[in-house]
């Protein structure tokens, strides 16, 4: 996964308005340089470097967002994010079908690839409108946020009482999910609890060069926890494709929709159940640990 690039000469009384212009630009930054990464072509790591620096800067737009006109320029971000989104979905769901038929009987690997063969005809018109949104975001959104990030203005210091209080939201709203997903396992609220993470994890890496320890050590919690809902939540996604391939595909793919999914069914429990305990552990030991820190 792509890094932020790190921040320095910045600290906890830095004016926020400054370090939001600094780090809205150094966002702005990674993203077109992963961009330039894509010059090539689409590869599915481009794709998801990208992806992933586009969420930074959405996090830091909708952080600094009291500093100035930042709401319609997150929008415009998120429309490149989500492009990037469904031709990574693509990817990863071909490349996973790939190695699922690798893994068959000659017998029934073809059923398994003509599924694959389906899953990545969409790819064409995916990439088409990810480069309309490419072309979008370096002739109108790019120009834009540049201008509104010499504008941004307003009270408050980089590591004030505010940030920390905001944060301390963050964590609370996680522990409420937590709870939540403790009482019904569902595949709804681990998809919010994935989502709530990955926003507490960016905007911690936000607030790292104010909060050195604290986020630090938050981030350590934050970072395997988000790549474990992120296994259950592609178990997700997959059943998902395979019940709908199962009710409207083909006669090959219906049958190779339904043999997958005895599969994904028997890996998502035993991911769920190895979820439940680590969510269990995770709140007894780290997210009381990381409210004591930010509370201090």
């Amino acid at each position: 996964m792509s890094r932020p690039t790190p921040m320095r000469g910045l600290g906890p009384d830095s004016r926020l308005a400054e370090a939001a212009r600094r780090l809205l630009t150094s966002r702005l930054a990674d993203v077109r340089h992963e961009e330039d990464a894509l010059a090539g072509g689409l590869t599915d790591d481009g794709v998801h470097d990208m992806r992933v620096s586009t969420r930074r800067l959405r996090a830091a737009l909708k952080v600094f967002r009291s500093l100035g006109d930042l709401e319609p320029l997150e929008r415009e971000v998120k429309k490149l994010q989500d492009a990037l989104g469904q031709v990574r979905d693509v990817h990863v769901q071909g490349a996973w079908l790939k190695q699922e038929a690798r893994k068959e009987k000659p017998s029934k690997r073809a059923s398994v690839e003509a599924l694959r063969s389906s899953v990545e005809s969409q790819l064409g018109a995916k990439e088409k409108r990810l480069r309309r949104e490419l072309k979008r975001w370096d002739e109108k959104t790019i120009p834009a946020l540049l201008s509104e990030a010499k504008r941004l203005d307003g009270p408050g210091r980089y590591g004030g009482r505010r940030v920390r209080e905001q944060l301390r939201r963050r964590l609370r709203s996680l522990e409420r999910l937590m709870l939540d997903y403790a009482a019904a396992p569902d595949a709804l609220t681990a998809h919010e609890m994935r989502k709530m993470v990955k926003k507490l994890r960016y905007e911690a890496e936000i607030f790292r060069p104010a909060l050195r320890r604290r986020m630090q050590s938050l981030l350590e919690a934050l970072v395997p926890l988000q790549e474990l809902l992120g296994e259950l939540h592609d178990a997700d996604v997959r059943l998902g494709l395979l019940e709908g391939f199962a009710a409207e595909g083909t006669a090959t793919e219906r049958t190779a929709a339904r043999h997958l999914l005895e599969r994904v069914r028997d890996e998502r429990a035993e991911r769920a159940a190895h979820t439940a305990r680590e969510l269990q552990r995770w709140r007894a030991e780290k997210l009381a640990r990381g409210l004591r820190q930010l509370l201090d």
